[in-house]
């Protein structure tokens, strides 16, 4: 947890801010529980930060927009001992932002992902990672989405599930293939790419969470838990064992 709007945020962070190698940092946070803080948030967030917000169409995710690049910013300052406001913050590749690697701190590696609700952030060292939340809704079509997402195999591991269980198995796949997609830089268009047939059934009966090595081309360490009411969340690492 980070205390937001005190003078100094490093010091009210509850959460150790040295990062070893090999150790992945998951921070989440509800757009309820940033709501109060808007103007601190507003503050530290660059001119082009402000400038992009002012583009959403819709007030409310203008405003998301704001909360969640202002929590985005002080976090990584407890990570790179920065004022959150400082941080060499760029928009990067699928417009992601991302952390400028002409910068001493460059070998720290962050994420975000959000839903309606809430966001979602990972932070690691020296590889690649993506994150993906997504809020779980039964009601969505997802049978014409499977169509463009899924892989023959994963197809036919659907097809042998409860009926009334798809919808969730379908997510599921969906926030893993996001994560992976994200650490690598790829695009929607990849989805087909991306095989989990063969370790699908390891990682869907779980749960609570689930971790995997996925042996490809590079190698992803994925693991996938639940956070918060109705809300499925993925993280991919790029590396190995």
């Amino acid at each position: 947890m980070v205390d937001i709007g005190q003078e100094n945020p490093r010091k009210a962070c509850r959460s150790p801010p040295f990062l070893e190698e090999n150790r992945i940092h998951i921070w989440s946070a509800h757009y309820d529980d940033l709501e109060r803080h808007v103007k601190v948030l507003s503050d530290i967030v660059s001119q082009e930060e402000q400038k992009t917000a002012s583009t959403f169409r819709i007030a409310a995710d203008a405003r998301k927009y704001v909360l969640r690049h202002g929590a985005v910013r002080i976090i990584l300052g407890n990570y790179i001992n920065q004022s959150p406001e400082m941080i060499p913050l760029l928009i990067g590749m699928n417009s992601k932002p991302c952390l400028d690697l002409e910068d001493s701190y460059s070998d720290i590696s962050f994420n975000l992902s959000h839903s309606s609700e809430m966001i979602l952030i990972g932070i690691t060292k020296k590889r690649r990672i993506g994150v993906d939340v997504v809020k779980v809704d039964p009601s969505y079509r997802f049978h014409e989405s499977a169509d463009y997402i899924l892989t023959i195999g994963e197809k036919a591991f659907l097809r042998k599930i409860e009926p009334t269980l798809r919808y969730e198995i379908f997510f599921r796949i969906w926030t893993l293939k996001e994560a992976i997609l994200k650490a690598t830089g790829s695009t929607l268009t990849m989805m087909k790419k991306i095989d989990l047939s063969e370790i699908i059934q390891d990682i869907i009966f779980s749960p609570d969470y689930s971790r995997k090595f996925l042996n490809t081309h590079p190698s992803f360490f994925i693991w996938q838990f639940k956070d918060g009411p109705g809300h499925l969340g993925a993280i991919a690492i790029e590396g190995d064992n």
